[in-house]
């Protein structure tokens, strides 16, 4: 019988070392779920950024289903291997849910077997990084002793949660949930 393995035992099983210099930025959602801005690091300086793509929780909510709500906008994850997208091996483009902004092309997919979309890169300009702090259980918290903290993603023009970025046999990947892209395939 093979183990479960969760998400985020995968992401705390990942080696934050490697990534812990990318650049980051301040959680973009207000206490609604509804992203307006961020500050966002640049090197040593740091940048007003306004969403492009903005909605209220009301009108999140009657866009997106209940689940594609609670992932997208309050970084949520979905189930291991629950979204087909995680075994696409067409041609194609990935597209954020939210707002249709292209992500991820699949020249840049690595099909890994454990459940969840993962990218060597993204498209330029369109995804955002950020600390998400994740106790010991696996839940949401302030910062603790029983705190880690991972790389959070997120789309640069709505600030839906994508997934995180994840130290994966010797290289950082993109872990992306499939409830939040769209995929078309290439013609």
């Amino acid at each position: 019988m093979t183990p479960h393995v969760s998400r985020r035992a995968l992401l705390a099983s990942s080696i934050l070392a490697a990534i812990s210099q990318l650049p980051t930025r301040a959680k973009a959602a207000d206490s609604t779920g509804t992203a307006h801005r961020i500050d966002v690091a640049v090197g040593p300086k740091v940048i007003d950024h306004h969403y492009e793509v903005s909605f209220t929780e009301q009108e999140w909510r009657a866009r997106l289903s209940e689940e594609e709500f609670r992932i997208l906008r309050e970084g949520g994850t979905e189930h291991k291997k629950s979204s087909p997208l995680w075994k696409e091996k067409r041609a194609g483009h990935y597209t954020c849910k939210g707002c249709d902004l292209g992500l991820y092309d699949s020249d840049y997919k690595v099909v890994l077997n454990k459940g969840w979309v993962f990218f060597k890169n993204c498209q330029p300009d369109s995804v955002l990084t950020g600390n998400d702090l994740v106790t010991e259980y696996g839940g949401f918290t302030k910062k603790s002793k029983r705190t880690k903290t991972f790389i959070e993603t997120h789309c640069r023009r709505c600030g839906s949660h994508l997934g995180h970025m994840l130290y994966i046999k010797g290289q950082i990947l993109h872990c992306i949930n499939g409830t939040s892209l769209k995929f078309t395939p290439s013609v």
